[in-house]
């Protein structure tokens, strides 16, 4: 033993005197270079490819890998240039192909069709039980497969009740809905039409719900509704709680008058002072927010049907590794580094010299430090009953979007939820 300490000490003092980083000796470098059993000792090239999050932020967290990997070089290929339809083409059509990439990023509901063509984490980095106590149980949901971990979340997203709170004290609200029926009550307070007759195209809307054409993020409120009342999409579309649901839904444009086709799409609406409440993720919320600094605007968890079994919408990207790559274990070293809570921290300090509002971590014990947050706390509050899926808006799912559009505007204009959902599930 005292010889293996000897020798030990005297790799070390010639690394000082050589001027030797630790990962440049053999067998030493693998036990010290990487995370457990990967081997960052030879030079190595990753190719990440990333969406809309600023590359000043991304740098900063490669230069912090780098430091401690000095033998990974990263190269950060920005691909939000692209239609987010035409990447998730790219993506999906890169199976059995190469792709010039080792790290992509990939919408929570593309994983588990895309898991066979991606290679999961080492169980030596991370396993499935481990996955499971950091993350959110959409997450899991999304990325644990047969009890392998196929892609990590980089932050948390979601959906929320968003409100004017000078249009609240108006009518004397002064706390957001719970309750869906209580929402369509406050919506109806709160539209304003025109005309003397009171029927006319609103004023001002209470509410952007019941379309889908102008309103970004319909297919999520829909998703949402369809989670409450325990519909799963698409088995149970046929099923009488999806149609009420969607019934419910485009009622608030048939017979409740609280929001119309002739409106801008909901956040213009909303930032111009054109509605009361719309639902929206966080990056949303700041784009209101940095537009109009003037605005008083509340954010709330979304309104329950069920107090007792509480459902929310989560809608986020992750990190993944095609199996394409020939670096995969770095590629998910480097991933397992992001996602540790010293590099989520990291990521939304280096943000918040970007933007208002960051979105949370996806750690859900740093998302407790949130909740104080008046932005933040509808999101981080809810996502541990998040459920998510294909009809997430902004996703890359244009089939299934499409046909929820097709599907709204049929009962709008006289098609029963039930003919309407059928139609859909037909195509």
């Amino acid at each position: 033993m005292n010889r293996i300490r000897l020798t030990a000490l005297l790799i070390l003092v010639s690394l000082v005197l050589t001027a030797c980083s630790i990962q440049d000796v053999p067998v030493i470098g693998r036990l010290f270079g990487g995370g457990e059993g990967v081997d960052t000792s030879k030079p190595v090239t990753l190719t990440v490819w990333g969406l809309w999050e600023s590359p000043e932020v991304i740098q900063a967290l490669i230069n912090k890998y780098q430091e401690l990997k000095p033998n990974v070089t990263i190269n950060y290929d920005d691909r939000s240039i692209l239609k987010i339809d035409d990447y998730k083409d790219r993506i999906f059509s890169s199976a059995g192909q190469t792709i010039d990439a080792d790290v992509v990023m990939v919408h929570n509901s593309w994983v588990p069709r895309l898991k066979e063509t991606l290679v999961p984490i080492p169980a030596t980095l991370m396993d499935a039980g481990t996955f499971s106590t950091n993350f959110y149980p959409v997450a899991v949901k999304s990325a644990v497969h047969d009890n392998q971990v196929y892609a990590m979340p980089l932050y948390y997203d979601g959906l929320a009740l968003v409100y004017n709170k000078q249009h609240f004290d108006e009518v004397g609200q002064s706390e957001p809905p719970t309750a869906w029926e209580e929402f369509r009550s406050l919506a109806l307070r709160l539209t304003v039409r025109a005309g003397a007759d009171n029927t006319s195209n609103n004023l001002r809307s209470g509410a952007a719900i019941g379309t889908a054409d102008n309103i970004d993020f319909f297919s999520d409120i829909l998703g949402l509704m369809w989670s409450q009342a325990g519909v799963e999409i698409p088995t149970d579309l046929g099923t009488r709680a999806a149609q009420d649901a969607l019934t419910f839904y485009t009622n608030f444009v048939k017979e409740d008058k609280v929001w119309d086709p002739t409106m801008p799409e909901a956040t213009t609406a909303f930032a111009d002072g054109k509605v009361s409440m719309i639902f929206a993720p966080t990056w949303i919320v700041n784009t209101i927010v940095e537009a109009r600094p003037d605005l008083d605007v509340g954010v709330a968890p979304v309104p329950q049907a069920v107090p007792d079994r509480p459902a929310s919408w989560a809608s986020f990207w992750m990190v993944a590794v095609p199996n394409t790559s020939q670096n995969s274990a770095v590629a998910w070293d480097f991933i397992n580094f992001l996602g540790q809570e010293d590099q989520q921290l990291l990521r939304f300090n280096e943000s918040s010299n970007f933007r208002t509002i960051v979105t949370p971590y996806n750690s859900q014990t740093l998302n407790a430090d949130l909740t104080s947050n008046p932005y933040l706390r509808a999101y981080v509050t809810t996502a541990p009953f998040a459920s998510g899926g294909v009809m997430s808006a902004r996703s890359g799912n244009k089939l299934q979007i499409d046909l929820l559009r097709e599907a709204v505007n049929a009962v709008l204009k006289g098609d029963t939820s039930e003919q309407a959902l059928k139609k859909m599930l037909n195509q």
